[in-house]
């Protein structure tokens, strides 16, 4: 991308147009709080979800043609600057995450499920319900069954919930704390020094570069390929929508399933393969490494193969050849490649932080007080747990861990910008820390309580809070620099975006909750994330009863996972032009059997290299606009323009199409 002006510089971004980007960043966050408590979480419609999410990029859009009006008017006195556009899309990317699946929907049900379930006919978790700290949630048993089944028009008991709210809050603002420190450790190694890519924010940054960003000296707004891109998308979706509401329209659906194709062994593995047809994900993919495309796509094939080879040498493990936990070995053998890679950058940290030497610059006292920062943020998370009765021989392996997966995540978002939430293997944090010391070994380390406590964490490990704080701290980084605004009022942004939206995410969850009951909520069913959390303490209580040994099919493809990964990072040092690549394996792997995302990696792959084969990096360049506009289409008509539309119709138009945005 080029631009024919040069960018702003922080002096030009005053206070305020922060306040006015940082304001319309909340009236969005505020906005989709709403739409998630009336419309999300009782309907079950999605409205939150997306890697970007929905909401911001459906802000991003707004801003940019609102800028462009603004530039022709009142001689351009109020018009947008880009930083200011940016800044906005950063804080609606992370506040509209605090109310969408994964955070405190995934956590409240981790606070209250045990207590209420095993009042209803479940002496196994009677047993263990006694450990959960009574200021964990309310105690009262009228406000758990209200949670549970609706309050009968009585509303929110916040009287009780406060102080627990408050005692959580101060835990997430820690966790969010490290997450943003470690970032701020890294943020030079990944952007000056290895000159990550971030394919992600190419819609963001290509966008607010309005007419200066030129492909053969036409203006990307005008190009014939982005609205060909967008035209292709609108097709897409508006067969789809047809065929919703009119079944005897063809159209292509979301994905093609080889189900019944492959039904006799040695070649059952091939029978689990779905295409689908992620428009945003091969739009994006189309700004990914060659090498980790190609590995993602290659490497799924692979593992299918392998599946095979099991069966035809008699080998029908359930399970087997265990994807989840070979990606999880190889996240920790990314992470150690990650931070050798960085370790002059980070040793030079430390020994400026805690020698003699004042600080040379800014951006190192900067980093001094992340290191500090990261350091208390930890102690305090890990004394938080102690006094719940987690106890620190379980829990420190356990952040341990979940901060190599963390850091791994942020470095596929910063590296691959692949649009989906889970790309890690969800669970395996803790799953692989029980399996290796085994339930009963867990028991005998820190004891009952620690055991409940433990379990209570499990949303941490299954659902990507700290992955996304460090994911979404990293872009911000990025495009603030890009914008050429100081870091710190990013910083001071991002804080502003968390603290409302987790406040926003508390109150819509729990007056959801409350007004429909969690089990009947998103559509008058048990709400998922609910029946998640019931399963970890059922599970829990189960192995605590059983003594289950160690798994070692599962370590075995742990430790396979974990030296594959490393021996694809050494043959990258020893072949620099190596197709294979260690994310690329774990994105291969990563969400076992049901990924989304062979396809269209393999699609984007095969455009990107066939352009580049037939033209170079001008071709390539030439293609732009169209993969753009196919993020664009997909994200307007099936993300924003359908959703709001089919509501009006009927809510069963609402249901027949539903994309889940973000994998």
């Amino acid at each position: 991308m080029t631009s024919s002006h040069p960018a702003e510089t922080p002096e030009q971004f005053s206070f305020g147009r922060w306040a006015a980007a940082v304001a319309i960043a909340l009236v969005v966050i505020g906005l989709t709080a709403l739409a998630v408590r009336h419309v999300e979480l009782v309907t079950g419609r999605y409205v939150a979800g997306g890697v970007p999410p929905i909401p911001a990029v459906a802000a991003l859009l707004l801003l940019v043609a609102i800028r462009a009006l603004l530039g022709r008017a009142w001689g351009g006195r109020y018009r947008l600057q880009r930083g200011q556009i940016l800044l906005a899309y950063s804080m609606v990317s992370l506040g509209v995450f605090m109310s969408g699946l994964y955070v405190v929907r995934a956590f409240l049900p981790h606070l209250v499920s045990i207590q209420y379930w095993q009042s209803r006919n479940n002496p196994a978790l009677a047993r263990w319900a006694v450990h959960v700290p009574d200021w964990y949630a309310p105690a009262d048993a009228e406000a758990l069954r209200g949670y549970f089944e609706g309050s009968r028009g009585a509303g929110v008991p916040w009287q009780l919930w406060a102080v627990p709210l408050l005692r959580w809050t101060l835990l997430f603002v820690a966790l969010f704390v490290v997450t943003l420190s470690l970032m701020a450790l890294l943020r030079r190694q990944w952007l000056h020094h290895e000159r990550l890519s971030f394919p992600l924010l190419y819609l963001p940054l290509s966008l607010t570069q309005g007419d200066r960003l030129l492909f053969d000296g036409v203006p990307l707004f005008r190009h014939p390929l982005l609205w060909s891109g967008i035209g292709a998308a609108a097709l897409f979706n508006g067969l789809n929508i047809a065929r919703a509401l009119n079944p005897a329209i063809p159209a292509p659906g979301f994905m093609y399933a080889f189900q019944g194709q492959f039904p006799d062994p040695p070649w059952q593995p091939f029978d689990s393969v779905k295409l689908f047809y992620m428009l945003e994900a091969i739009g994006f993919g189309y700004f990914i490494p060659l090498e980790i495309s190609f590995s993602a796509w290659f490497f799924y094939l692979a593992e299918k193969f392998l599946g095979v080879t099991g069966y035809a040498a008699g080998y029908e493990g359930p399970g087997f050849p265990y994807l989840q936990d070979q990606s999880a070995g190889a996240y920790l053998a990314a992470a150690a490649l990650v931070l050798y890679g960085a370790r002059k950058h980070l040793a030079g940290i430390v020994r400026g932080a805690f020698g003699r030497n004042r600080p040379a610059s800014p951006e190192e006292r900067e980093e001094h007080t992340a290191l500090f920062a990261f350091l208390g943020g930890l102690a305090f998370i890990l004394a938080w747990c102690w006094t719940a009765g987690f106890s620190p021989l379980v829990a420190v392996p356990f952040f341990l861990v979940l901060l190599c997966f963390i850091l791994v995540y942020a470095r596929i978002r910063a590296e691959t910008g692949v649009p989906y939430a889970f790309t890690y293997p969800y669970g395996l944090p803790k799953e692989m820390l029980v399996n290796a010391l085994t339930a009963r070994g867990t028991l005998e380390l820190g004891g009952e309580r620690s055991w409940v406590i433990f379990s209570s964490f499990a949303w941490l490990s299954r659902h990507q809070a700290g992955h996304l704080f460090a994911a979404e701290s990293i872009d911000a980084m990025k495009l603030s620099e890009e914008s050429r605004i100081p870091r710190h009022a990013f910083y001071a942004a991002l804080g502003i975006a968390f603290l409302v939206g987790l406040a926003l995410a508390f109150w819509s969850h729990l007056e959801a909750f409350y007004a429909v009951g969690s089990n009947l909520a998103g559509g008058g069913k048990n709400e998922y994330r609910a029946g998640v959390a019931l399963q970890e303490y059922q599970r829990m209580a189960t192995l605590a009863a059983a003594n289950t040994p160690r798994d070692l099919p599962k370590l075995i493809a742990q430790g396979g996972g974990l030296f594959f990964a490393l021996g694809l990072g050494v043959l990258r040092t020893l072949w620099v032009r190596s197709p294979f690549h260690p994310l690329g394996f774990i994105l291969a792997t990563c969400y076992g059997d049901h990924t989304t995302l062979f396809f269209p990696m393999l699609a984007a792959w095969f455009c990107k290299a066939l352009v580049l084969r037939l033209g170079g990096l001008p071709l390539y360049r030439r293609f732009i606009p169209f993969f753009l506009g196919l993020i664009i289409g997909h994200y307007f008509v099936g993300g924003i323009f359908w959703p709001f539309f089919s509501l009006l119709l009927a809510p069963e138009a609402s249901q027949s199409y539903h994309i889940l945005f973000g994998g």
